[in-house]
């Protein structure tokens, strides 16, 4: 295990911002963490786990205890039948990657979940989630280990997914730490077209076209062939928000959507229209969530509050040209970042009444 010391935390962060780390250490197996552990108990050092960094927001004086980055491997198939194979995936395989493999191998369940950055380890605290799918209704299993250095599985059920959070992000299992996670993917169920974007895209698709470099006419090759057409179109659409990083494109230096979809009380949805139509909108997106909330768009409160893409605030920060979520780093710091992120939930809640979250984590 090497202790590094003093390491710059800007290039393991998708908006390249943060000061330096007092210790780091890349963690590669389970040993590795339970060492890495038992140092941070000896020295006296508060730690955090860091993935890709898709999620995490350092400050400018950066992270005075130890940052481990999580890199353990592995994609290990443990059952498959007629109907769904089941795969444990190390907390360090990059989310896509995997993502990647299952559509190659005619499995479905978490195509429109491509593109997507980060780790797989972190795919279960936020209950990752795009176009119509959620991981949630993938998992089966989730491996952690404790502080302590002890391993435990955590069943879905009792990691309590809910919308982009978990009880590992707050609840019981917080102190936990992510080594494997299990899925089980299906070789039967239709590729997902849940969201409308998706779906008017898939309609304008020639799977022809598509299937025009295969030789082969068997069933799981023209499933194969639906799947990667389903990964390749929600990649694109992604790509014209800039939600796909690029290091030729600026506007992919950040954490994605910097803000979740509000969730709403029905009292509170009709306060919402109410206060809206007051405004000229009569018809604001409302989608259905759990039984007795509603969910709102933040893109579309951002864009009617009168904030533009495009637009540039000071300390070198902005909103991405292509996508009113995307708060990204020009030139700046994490502190230009985090005011940038106030002033629009500040603009949002004088327009609309309603109080934008931050999706990424601020550390320390």
């Amino acid at each position: 295990m090497l202790v590094q010391n003093n390491i710059p935390l800007a290039p393991f962060t998708t908006l390249r911002l943060g000061g330096e780390a007092n210790y780091f250490i890349s963690i590669k197996t389970k040993e590795d963490l339970a060492k890495a552990l038992r140092f941070c108990k000896n020295q006296n050092q508060t730690y955090l786990i860091l993935g890709g960094g898709s999620n995490t927001i350092f400050r400018d004086s950066g992270y005075p205890g130890v940052v481990l980055q999580m890199k353990i491997p592995g994609i290990r198939c443990l059952d498959s039948n007629e109907n769904n194979t089941i795969y444990q995936v190390g907390a360090g395989v990059p989310w896509d990657q995997f993502v990647e493999y299952t559509v190659k191998q005619g499995l479905a369940g978490i195509e429109c979940l491509s593109g997507i950055p980060g780790c797989v380890g972190a795919s279960p605290i936020q209950n990752i989630g795009a176009y119509g799918q959620e991981v949630k209704d993938s998992i089966v299993n989730v491996e952690c280990m404790h502080p302590s250095g002890e391993c435990i599985t955590i069943s879905n059920e009792d990691c309590k997914f809910r919308y982009r959070n978990s009880e590992f992000k707050s609840g019981i299992y917080k102190e936990h730490i992510v080594v494997s996670v299990t899925f089980q993917l299906s070789k039967l169920s239709s590729p997902c077209f849940r969201y409308p974007e998706v779906q008017k895209a898939w309609e304008k698709i020639d799977l022809e076209e598509f299937s025009s470099n295969s030789s082969s006419t068997s069933d799981m090759d023209k499933r194969i062939v639906q799947l990667e057409a389903v990964r390749n179109l929600v990649i694109e659409l992604r790509k014209k928000k800039s939600m796909v990083l690029d290091e030729n494109d600026p506007n992919t230096r950040s954490v994605g959507s910097f803000f979740t979809n509000p969730i709403l009380e029905e009292k509170e949805i009709v306060s919402f229209l109410e206060n809206a139509k007051k405004l000229g909108f009569d018809n604001p997106p409302i989608y259905p969530e759990s039984t007795g909330f509603k969910k709102l768009s933040a893109a579309w409160l951002i864009e009617n509050s009168g904030i533009q893409k495009g637009s540039k605030y000071p300390g070198g920060v902005g909103i991405s040209e292509n996508h009113c979520l995307g708060l990204i780093n020009i030139e700046g710091t994490t502190s230009a970042l985090l005011e940038m992120a106030e002033s629009v939930r500040q603009r949002v809640f004088d327009t609309f009444f309603v109080r934008l979250e931050m999706e990424p984590v601020v550390r320390p």
